[in-house]
């Protein structure tokens, strides 16, 4: 698991609910031999140059509130290299037979993802979101915990969305835009916008 956090912590349940417990963690910020969550701390981000993309998978630990880049910068370092990212769904969640999901997507405990949904690379659905019908995610995106989107909604490249937001069928929400917690999108949302309220209305993102 690169990082520990709050959302590895997550994950690592996640991996034993599997039955593929995770060898261990890697963290800049933890010294290499003591434990986290009763995991080895393996070093740094360094130490990955000197282990083989043919004997180890990589799991995404770094959440996103709401600056959805340093995550995506953690998982593009590491695909460069070659390192591979396996898409997880935990046990719980409701999946459709024909969801597509791209490398590294995380579908956490009792999410729900309808028919026609296709999740791009290093995307998150996290825990009870529910995502409907036909809806396209891009890559990189962090869709936070009770969020919901309707049929057909579009969510463009790294897009955060807040706990519990609702997004109404058939809205497009922008590259690089954050969507506010409990906000109610009714129409839709520019690239580089930050959209609050109910109904949401978009602001240029600082």
């Amino acid at each position: 698991i690169l990082a520990a956090g709050g959302h590895a912590s997550v994950l690592h349940d996640m991996l034993f609910a599997l039955g593929s417990p995770p060898y261990g963690v890697i963290d800049r910020k933890l010294n290499a031999g003591d434990l986290w969550e009763d995991l080895p701390v393996l070093g740094d981000d360094d130490l990955l140059s000197t282990l083989s993309p043919e004997e180890f998978v990589l799991v995404n630990g770094l959440g996103a509130s709401p600056d959805c880049a340093p995550r995506n910068a953690l998982y593009t370092r590491f695909r460069r290299e070659g390192f591979p990212f396996p898409s997880l769904v935990h046990p719980s969640a409701v999946v459709a037979r024909n969801v597509v999901l791209e490398a590294g997507c995380q579908i956490m405990a009792g999410a729900v993802l309808q028919s026609g949904v296709a999740m791009g690379e290093n995307s998150v659905v996290n825990t009870r979101a529910s995502i409907d019908h036909h809806c396209r995610i891009g890559p990189g995106v962090f869709i936070s915990p009770g969020a919901v989107l309707c049929g057909g909604v579009v969510v463009e490249n790294e897009v955060f969305v807040g706990a519990g937001a609702i997004l109404l069928p058939g809205v497009q929400v922008g590259e690089h835009s954050v969507i506010g917690a409990g906000a109610v999108v009714l129409q839709d949302v520019p690239k580089n916008s930050i959209a609050i309220g109910n109904p949401a209305r978009a602001c240029a993102y600082p």
